[in-house]
């Protein structure tokens, strides 16, 4: 009983220590937190936070602001604009690079995992419904 009791211990301590959460840096130097990627959509932290600073369609570091650096397609510094090459990092919690969330098919490092080619891919219509996107993205797709 006690050797059962170690091994589920163990098996949920490691899972819990291996998860991690993604984040996203952007600007000319990366410096801006632009949000986590993962996160609760309750987080404040969370990009998929309506009303947060990284989830907030009128936030000058939420990547739903259209009218800003991080949301406008046109900007070079967003995720969203085609031929940028100054697109936002995705980081880990250890620091470690996870690829760039970008538009432009081109920019080496690119991230392709599934959450960035989705947010890329559909980013107008998350941005109008972020509590449904994060369901399917995050809640639902980590029950898999």
């Amino acid at each position: 009983m006690k050797k059962l009791l170690f091994i589920t211990t163990f098996i949920i301590s490691s899972s819990y220590a291996t998860s991690q959460n993604l984040h996203l840096y952007g600007g000319s130097d990366y410096s801006v937190y632009l949000g986590c990627l993962d996160c609760s959509r309750f987080d404040s932290k969370s990009i998929w936070n309506a009303f947060g600073d990284y989830g907030s369609s009128f936030s000058n570091t939420s990547i739903w602001n259209d009218l800003n650096n991080y949301g406008d397609d046109n900007n070079p510094l967003s995720p969203w604009n085609a031929v940028s090459n100054k697109a936002p990092k995705i980081i880990d919690d250890t620091g470690k690079f996870q690829g760039y969330l970008t538009a432009n098919p081109s920019l080496k490092e690119k991230s392709n995992s599934r959450l960035a080619t989705e947010l890329v891919n559909n980013h107008k219509a998350i941005a109008r419904d972020l509590a449904k996107w994060y369901t399917k993205l995050v809640v639902d797709y980590s029950k898999l």
